[in-house]
């Protein structure tokens, strides 16, 4: 009974990892040797970034074989967070050894380490880098949020209590909503002043997002769903339901049109916002999806999950088709011109002006003889020739 009870174990085991993906892999960008936490992509695209439990950072170009740029070795525990300017020159880091790394990325591609940041006592789960590459803001377990000035070495902290799992920063610079392990959404002022508060989850919210016009607010939870909040008034929108587990991870793309959900029952789906529908659903794939992003012209998704490498595979993000139809831009219709047969293209008919019959210039005046209020009586008078002066007249 044993014997068969392994020889079963073994089969499950085997078929459970020999599955073909329902979802086509379009690429695997690789370099891991241990289970991926986090991901990141510049504003500009051109920048992939992983992080991983093997404290490596690897870093790709977004060309059409992702080519590999650098990996980076600096932590020597888990990689939880890491943010790129949007010009993709600058890059920070956080792990759970509650240090922070900061690298400059020069014109050819290669990428220097700039700054070493201690600022946190505990592990940095969250970290948002300004675009001009001198303000971080970062969230930890040690229940604080930071505002740092790398140039000046200052810094301002936010004190929430509870671990901080996540933070969105407004565009503008001066809010900052975070998550805590808590079913509640927060939102903070830079003076760290609560400002508002988010509620309607029904267990703890572990990934938040923002629109790039910062009035929409997009929230992953334990509950299983996904949910869109309005930043001005606090108030829940709508509720994207479809997950089996808990949702770890949401991503929005650049129109605030679509967004992209990780969950730990291993699917990844994307949705419709404006219409608050399912588009499409990626699964078969491996548990855990810790870090979902979209492509810039939504027709990609990049994804961390923690998959079964084949023979001599390492750990990275998986990429897949987002299945959104982008519309084609219909070009102007251009009219062309019918050519008669000898080739010619006709010259377009004129349509002709009417005739314009001049006003004959009368050489008399009228003269009147008697006017009242009702009739008016006049007789022409013609005018008499002005005589032409001669130049040769003597006096």
């Amino acid at each position: 009974m044993k014997h068969l009870l392994a020889i079963l174990f073994t089969l499950v085991y085997f078929i459970g990892y020999t599955q073909t993906p329902k979802a086509e892999i379009l690429f695997k960008l690789q370099g891991h040797s241990d289970d991926l936490e986090c991901m990141a992509i510049s504003d500009n695209g051109k920048i992939i970034a992983s992080g991983s439990w093997d404290g490596m950072v690897n870093l790709f170009h977004n060309d059409s074989f992702y080519t590999p740029i650098s990996s980076l070795l600096d932590h020597y525990s888990a990689v939880n967070c890491i943010s790129i300017t949007p010009n993709a020159k600058v890059i920070a880091t956080g792990g759970t050894d509650g240090k922070i790394f900061t690298y400059l990325i020069d014109s050819f591609g290669s990428v220097i380490k700039d700054k070493t940041i201690f600022i946190h006592r505990m592990a940095i789960n969250s970290i948002v880098i300004d675009p001009s590459g001198k303000l971080l803001y970062t969230g930890s377990n040690d229940g604080t949020i930071s505002y740092y000035d790398i140039y000046k070495a200052k810094d301002k902290k936010i004190n929430n209590t509870n671990p901080i799992s996540c933070i969105a920063v407004s565009r503008d610079r001066r809010s900052i909503y975070c998550s805590d392990n808590t079913s509640i959404i927060k939102k903070y002022d830079i003076t760290g002043k609560l400002i508002k508060t988010f509620e309607g989850h029904l267990d703890q919210v572990n990934n938040i997002v923002l629109t790039r016009d910062n009035k929409k607010l997009i929230s992953a939870s334990s509950d299983k769903t996904i949910r869109v909040w309005n930043t001005e008034n606090g108030k829940l929108e709508k509720t994207l339901s479809g997950h089996d587990w808990k949702v770890i991870s949401v991503a929005v793309s650049f129109n605030g049109k679509y967004a992209v959900s990780g969950s730990n029952d291993g699917s990844i789906k994307v949705w419709d916002i404006e219409e608050e529908k399912l588009i499409n659903t990626i699964d078969g794939i491996g548990t855990n999806a810790r870090g979902v992003a979209l492509s810039n012209d939504n027709t990609k998704i990049f994804a961390i999950l923690n998959y079964q490498p084949d023979s001599f595979e390492t750990k990275g993000i998986l990429v897949f088709k987002s299945g959104i139809e982008i519309q084609k831009k219909v070009p102007p219709k251009i009219q062309i011109k019918q050519k008669t047969p000898n080739g010619n293209v006709p010259t377009p008919k004129k349509t002709p002006k009417p005739d314009i019959i001049p006003k004959e210039k009368s050489d008399s005046t009228k003269k009147i003889i008697k006017k009242t209020s009702e009739i008016e009586i006049s007789e022409d008078k013609k005018k008499s020739p002005v005589p032409k002066k001669d130049n040769n007249t003597q006096d």
